[in-house]
């Protein structure tokens, strides 16, 4: 992987390039896990999952590559990623408590 940091008066933006198959194959599965614990988490789950240290040592390691340089950003796709899920969730209909779907 390689990851691009570019600057103006400051770091403006980053890019990344050429993620190999493994490091691709390390994030979906992780995401896939943590959606996983998300589901776990809703009112008719019978049985709460959580994440374990092997998968938060691996979100600590994949968030300091891509962290690296950072140094400030004024807008964030993260934030906007969850500020639509929230909008989504807060959208759908709810009946005695429980999200109708």
């Amino acid at each position: 992987m390689k990851i691009v940091s570019n600057r103006e008066y400051a770091l403006s933006s980053t890019d990344v390039h050429d993620i190999n198959n493994r490091e691709m194959r390390q994030m979906y599965e992780l995401k896939n896990r943590i959606n996983d614990v998300l589901d776990s988490h809703k009112h008719e789950a019978k049985e709460k999952k959580y994440i374990n240290d092997d998968d938060l040592k691996l979100m600590h390691a994949i968030l300091s590559v891509f962290t690296k340089e950072y140094s400030s950003t004024q807008t964030s796709a993260f934030d906007d990623f969850l500020a639509e899920q929230k909008k989504k969730q807060a959208e759908k209909p709810v009946i005695d408590d429980v999200p109708f779907e």
